[in-house]
């Protein structure tokens, strides 16, 4: 009997443990918006119409062999701004778009797809799943109920992150392109506030047939040509008046 009882005891944290590698997790991801508007008060004015941070709300599917990083489903306008006025005799209008953007990932295979608007056009990068030289810290904290441990990385010299896994839902995945550690991030920030995604709800479940289907719509590129044709893009704006006078628009990366 009291081998029976032993062999249960030890069983059923194993059964948890296994049911936690598939469902829907919801986050808040924030951006603060780095802009300078010079010194005056027409700048002060332009400050005080722009807010300093932009948020929306973001829901990653995921299980033991894939995950999908989207807009949640309805709040696909949260977060967005637009704001026009007067500023030195002349009209202006600032427009800061969320653009629709996927991450897919197949876990199993170590690949991935990223779906991106960009400029009114969809396109497909194709890509090898990195390996981020994360350094796991012993520190701890509570996140909706799960134990996280801390891990940071560098990314470059001008860019640091530091994420917070739970080993309690064992898939290695998280938000958008963030990855790579022994159980799933549900908090995320980068350069310390300038990029925050935050877990707000965690809902173990079977999922939807369809929830984790990947993108298929768009061209397809490899990441190198993407990364071409955007600095190609970005010079030729550079080097023209920008668009509809009066006009300024930003678009916000996922």
């Amino acid at each position: 009997m009291n081998r029976i009882i032993l062999l249960l005891a030890t069983l059923i944290p194993i059964s948890i443990f296994a049911q936690q590698t598939e469902g829907e997790i919801t986050y808040t991801e924030t951006i603060k918006l780095m802009m300078d508007f010079g010194d005056g008060p027409e700048a002060e004015e332009m400050k005080k119409m722009i807010p300093p941070t932009q948020s929306f709300p973001k829901t990653l599917f995921f299980n033991a062999n894939a995950s999908l990083y989207q807009d949640k489903v309805g709040t696909e306008e949260e977060g967005n701004v637009e704001v026009s006025g007067n500023s030195g005799g002349g009209d202006f209008q600032i427009k800061m778009m969320r653009p629709d953007n996927k991450f897919y990932r197949n876990i199993a295979e170590g690949t991935s797809i990223e779906y991106r608007e960009f400029f009114g056009r969809y396109f497909l990068i194709a890509d090898k799943a990195k390996t981020p030289a994360w350094k796991i810290t012993g520190e701890q904290k509570k996140l909706l109920g799960y134990t996280c441990m801390k891990a940071t990385l560098q990314v470059d010299s001008a860019t640091n992150v530091v994420a917070w896994f739970t080993p309690q839902i064992p898939v290695s995945t998280g938000p958008s392109i963030h990855a790579g550690l022994p159980g799933l991030i549900l908090e995320f920030a980068m350069n310390g506030d300038q990029r925050t995604i935050v877990a707000t709800q965690v809902e173990i479940k079977s999922l939807p047939k369809g929830s984790l289907e990947k993108p298929s719509k768009g061209k397809e590129m490899t990441a190198e040509e993407f990364k071409k044709m955007e600095a190609e893009k970005m010079k030729e704006m550079g080097m023209e008046s920008g668009g509809a006078p009066g006009t300024m628009k930003m678009i916000i990366r996922n």
